[in-house]
């Protein structure tokens, strides 16, 4: 074997291609294509993401103690999901490098397309997330 044989950032570059979902579930034959889990830049957008929800759960720790106390986290649940929608959409900007769309790719149009279609963040985090899974299980 070569030393070469052990370089895996390259590959991990390439990643693999995320279809994307209509809003009613069905596909819509265009795909975004994520970088592997073990990618550098994924690894550190994921510890990016870890560092940014920890520091919104602390953030909302008074409106938690108020939902305690009143028995009632719906106000408490809405912030925290909208946080983790805008955490999602961040991450996914960092992780996805490519799409099958005729405009090219571009982050700041993938920022964009994230922005107008917000739960596509949350598909590619799943998806990440399943790589990620995946990884760790081998």
């Amino acid at each position: 074997m070569k030393l070469s044989d052990f370089y895996f950032e390259d590959k991990a570059q390439i990643g693999n291609r995320m279809p994307i979902l209509l809003p009613d579930g069905t596909d819509s034959g265009e795909w975004l294509n994520v970088v592997s889990a073990d990618a550098d830049a994924a690894v550190k957008a994921g510890r990016a993401f870890a560092f940014k929800y920890k520091a919104a759960v602390e953030s909302l720790k008074a409106l938690e103690t108020k939902a305690k106390k009143a028995k009632d986290y719906t106000e408490y649940n809405i912030a925290l999901g909208e946080a983790c929608e805008i955490l999602n959409r961040q991450l996914s900007a960092e992780i996805v490098n490519g799409w099958s769309f005729d405009e090219p790719f571009s982050k700041e149009a993938l920022v964009k397309l994230l922005d107008q279609y917000k739960a596509l963040g949350t598909s590619v985090v799943d998806f990440y997330r399943t790589q990620r899974d995946e990884l760790q299980a081998k």
